[in-house]
């Protein structure tokens, strides 16, 4: 299992931050991206933390401490910005650091393709339900389901289409679009 550490953690992310500072990296590699008007460079670097370094309940659970540096050159009207951002990873397995970086970006893949969505497109976030928010989310991830079951190229097309025409709704619904 593989969980980014952040600031909800304070401990651990400290923890994880240190252990940088004082030992070198079992493990580093780099990955390149290009596009969407934008050069992106990972930097991956693993270590082993060393026994009752991280806190209590934490250290017979990680194998390994992940630092992904990412390093985004954005082109804008000719003008190239820069930013850099550092997150960390903890692991119950030790792979090799481009296994990391390979599950590392298999894990953004689901946060694009589903959190993403539901965050922006079925405004998630800003619902104001508090009693039992969880059968909402079902209910929205059954709807998200039937529609790419049914191959619907846009979610935010498909959702104001399905809205307008309950019919259609129901068709998705059965896999018959």
């Amino acid at each position: 299992m593989l969980v980014q550490v952040k600031e909800n953690q304070p401990e651990l992310l400290a923890m994880c931050q240190m252990l940088a500072q004082y030992q070198n990296p079992c493990q580093q590699h780099v990955d390149y991206d290009k596009g969407h008007g934008r050069i992106e460079t990972r930097m991956i670097d693993t270590f082993i933390p060393p026994n009752a370094w991280l806190p209590e309940g934490w250290q017979p659970l990680v194998q390994a401490v992940v630092k992904v540096v990412r390093v985004i050159e954005h082109k804008r009207k000719e003008m190239a910005q820069t930013s850099e951002e550092t997150a960390w990873w903890v692991s119950t397995v030790a792979l090799s650091a481009e296994q990391f970086q390979g599950a590392i970006r298999g894990h953004w893949s689901v946060e694009n393709q589903n959190h993403h969505v539901r965050d922006v497109v079925m405004f998630e976030d800003a619902c104001r339900i508090r009693a039992q928010p969880g059968i909402l989310a079902r209910l929205r991830s059954i709807a998200l389901n039937c529609m790419r079951a049914s191959d619907e190229p846009c979610i935010s097309r498909a959702i104001y289409r399905n809205t307008l025409n309950f019919n259609h709704a129901v068709s998705v619904a059965h896999g018959r679009t």
